[in-house]
């Protein structure tokens, strides 16, 4: 018995060879490792199997590791953190304008915040990585979408998910060099994921690591 460990597609895969073994069986572990056991095949089958079951694996690894549950009025999550309002003196006026408010007020407090956060961090990511891509978007907008974390339209105007504030820094700057590589690929073809990946190498793990959160309160 061996075992091999490497990424694909953004999983961290561990393959553990069991001559005996007649199929091939996946599994996730509590750590969010795709565990492959099988006898000895070849890389390109286990890849394609990896492939066919890609939702399934997405669907699971949610599952091990769910975006981070918060007490809203006493808690948020930015930038992939989870944090007590009353902790950092960022959150102090979202946590003052809370505690008198209703449920539904409370929840447009926190989408009011993470707008006014989402225009300054993410106009400087899109400012910076348009420098160094050698691109100039026309426009950035904000909303609240419920199914996407972004999206660029073909005159140049790209449109960002107030939510991706709740995501690692990491994931934000993966949706940033996503939509810009779209204003020379408009779909996602090879030659635009190796765009994205010659930005940011990571980009694979890091699309994998944003599939664990989801665009809501």
């Amino acid at each position: 018995m061996n075992t091999k460990s490497y990424n694909y597609k953004g999983f961290d895969i561990v393959h553990t060879v069991k001559p005996r073994m007649r199929n091939i069986y996946l599994r996730i572990g509590d750590d969010g490792v795709v565990k492959v056991s099988s006898a000895r095949v070849s890389q390109k089958k286990i890849e394609a199997l990896l492939d066919e079951k890609e939702a399934w694996i997405i669907k699971a690894l949610q599952k091990v590791a769910q975006k981070p549950q918060v007490k809203l009025g006493e808690e948020i999550l930015y930038l992939g953190t989870c944090c007590r309002l009353e902790d950092d003196p960022l959150f102090h006026k979202l946590h003052q304008k809370c505690q008198k408010a209703t449920d539904k007020e409370i929840i447009l407090h926190y989408q009011n915040f993470y707008k006014k956060e989402a225009q300054h961090y993410l106009s400087q990511a899109l400012e910076e990585y348009a420098d160094r891509m050698g691109l100039q978007p026309k426009e950035m907008k904000l909303r609240r979408m419920k199914r996407q974390w972004g999206n660029c339209r073909s005159n140049g105007v790209i449109t960002f998910n107030i939510h991706l504030m709740q995501a690692p820094k990491e994931c934000i700057d993966y949706v940033v060099v996503h939509e810009l590589a779209h204003m020379v690929h408009m779909n996602h073809s090879k030659a635009f994921h190796e765009l994205v990946k010659q930005y940011l190498p990571q980009s694979q793990k890091n699309r994998a690591l944003l599939k664990r959160f989801h665009a809501s309160l």
